[in-house]
């Protein structure tokens, strides 16, 4: 019997460090390169935690600098280089930044193009930016064969701005997810702690107000551990260092994901007062270690917690209704275990990674074999 052929993906993901985004991007592509089927390529930042990664996973990396200015029109020739190097027979982007310079007529449309929205980061900047990230965002719909969504969602907000229309035939909702085997054989921190927050020292993630909640909880004993690497990690230490419950607080910047995962097994509960998310992972992975979720109530968030099942949503950035809600479920030990139980359940019936992966490969095959690109010789 004559070898299947392989077929190539190229990912693009501009952002190379370490996060829910690119965890996914990253899972996605290990499964692929698993099932044997695939070349997968990815193009990402240079010298970043993800082009690490990518290469230990035998993930072909090829470096790219996305964020050299904010308008920045030799990417799209530096990206026709790395797609000359690769020849794929599709593409991938991930986030608006990536799917951008296909919307140039120096981008070919022979390779089909799928675009993944990972929460649409636009609504919350001030309007003149939010109207030209709304407007490249309809840009980057136009020109994509199919359009992702990780989210209910962000599908809904799209529709709502006017992002996806009528005419855009072809676009799913297809969550991110986690692998059961990258959690076997971990053991807990020695050290433990009641919290946990793990996230990027990023305005999203809302960080300084983690500060904030440690202060209304200060003289309960209550302790957090918070893992948060970024661009805001300097003034994010100083205030703790100037915070009155700073004894509660174990800082560090960003770890490998092994380590958060064991620091998840370290915790009774994990907080995350994000601002906006698409569909976080972290709080799949803290419901999967056996962790409630107390969380804002955003879109993405409220769709892996369910409000006094798996965890608390709160609706108001109130410092002391988050203590209240902390001190509320480590009070009850009873209904802790009762939140830590539906929370795994809830992901092993919803956020499962290969089930995902499953339907990208069949989202990619039908794009790659549509009369379109087929009368093109892909």
């Amino acid at each position: 019997m004559a070898n299947r052929i392989r077929q190539r993906v190229l990912h693009i993901l501009p952002d190379g460090s370490a996060g829910g985004g690119a965890t996914a991007v990253l899972g996605l592509c290990r499964d692929l390169v698993a099932t044997g089927n695939w070349d997968v390529g990815l193009v990402t930042a240079p010298r970043s935690p993800v082009a690490e990664q990518a290469e230990k996973s035998g993930i072909a990396c090829l470096p790219l600098d996305f964020f050299t200015s904010r308008l920045d029109f030799r990417l799209a020739s530096h990206l026709a280089q790395q797609m000359a190097y690769f020849r794929p027979d599709l593409l991938h982007a991930h986030g608006a930044r990536a799917g951008l310079p296909f919307c140039l007529p120096s981008l070919s449309k022979t390779v089909p193009l799928a675009y993944t929205v990972h929460g649409f980061h636009h609504a919350r900047k001030s309007l003149p930016l939010r109207h030209l990230g709304r407007l490249a965002e309809r840009r980057i719909f136009a020109r994509a064969d199919a359009v992702v969504f990780v989210s209910d969602g962000d599908q809904i907000q799209a529709k709502r701005e006017r992002i996806l229309c009528a005419e855009h035939e072809r676009h799913s909702v297809i969550a991110n997810g986690i692998d059961p085997a990258e959690f076997e054989g971990l053991a807990p921190c020695e050290e433990r702690f009641d919290l946990v927050f793990a996230g990027r020292a990023h305005r999203q993630k809302n960080p300084f107000f983690m500060v904030e909640i440690m202060e209304a909880l200060r003289g309960s004993g209550i302790r957090l551990r918070m893992i948060c690497g970024g661009a805001l990690e300097p003034s994010l230490r100083a205030r703790i260092a100037a915070s009155p419950a700073r004894d509660s607080i174990a800082f560090s910047g960003a770890l490998p994901r092994r380590d958060v995962l064991r620091a998840f097994l370290s915790a009774k509960l994990y907080v995350l007062p994000s601002l906006w998310e698409g569909l976080p992972i972290a709080p799949i992975e803290a419901l999967y270690c056996g962790l409630p979720v107390i969380a804002s109530n955003v879109g993405g968030t409220d769709e892996v917690v369910i409000d006094g099942v798996n965890g608390r949503l709160i609706d108001r950035f109130d410092a002391a209704t988050y203590a209240h809600a902390i001190r509320d479920v480590l009070g009850n030990e009873a209904l802790r275990i009762r939140l830590a139980t539906e929370g795994k359940k809830r992901v092993q019936a919803h956020f499962l990674r290969a089930t995902h992966s499953a339907r990208h490969q069949d989202l990619y095959r039908s794009l790659i074999h549509c009369p379109e690109h087929s009368a093109n010789g892909r």
